[in-house]
């Protein structure tokens, strides 16, 4: 009995992270620098429609559940939406502010990009380079994430330029 409590354990403990997988970053300019994101500011809207269909699911694989990249950019301390790239390898990009509409929501746009105002989070990024999709992105942040706040799409707090 004690051997299967054992090895219960040692299943509910170390199976699940072996089969996690990071999945493909959002990326985040500001400035010159780019960095990634562990947090997805477009999927708080919980959009019906999806930007991109890959055959009968959503995604293109393990490593990008979303099916899609999203660029973002801080401009005059706001978050933007710049462009939705397809995550199989092709980098088909969609008509965003088309995708909003057939979404129901109406976007703040400014010089084409579309303001996020729904977004309201503290986000993470990777400490490291990451490499995928056949392009090297680096994160400037030595060895400690960044946390960059937003509230209602405007930056109210960001770490990243103190860390670099």
């Amino acid at each position: 009995m004690k051997c299967l409590v054992i090895f219960c354990f040692a299943l509910v403990t170390w199976i699940p992270p072996v089969f996690s997988n990071d999945q493909v970053p959002d990326i985040l300019i500001i400035g010159n620098d780019t960095i990634f994101l562990k947090s997805f500011p477009l999927e708080a809207l919980r959009f019906k429609i999806r930007p991109f269909r890959y055959g009968q699911y959503d995604f293109p694989a393990e490593d990008c559940y979303r099916g899609y990249q999203a660029v973002w950019r801080v401009v005059g301390h706001k978050l933007f939406l710049s462009e939705i790239i397809k995550a199989d390898g092709s980098y088909e990009k969609i008509d965003i502010i088309k995708y909003f509409v057939d979404n129901d929501y109406i976007p703040i746009v400014k010089d084409g990009l579309i303001f996020a105002d729904w977004f309201t989070v503290d986000l993470k990024t990777f400490p490291r380079a990451f490499k995928d999709l056949g392009c090297i992105w680096k994160n400037k942040t030595k060895k400690q994430p960044a946390t960059i706040k937003f509230r209602h799409g405007v930056m109210t707090y960001n770490r990243y330029k103190e860390a670099s």
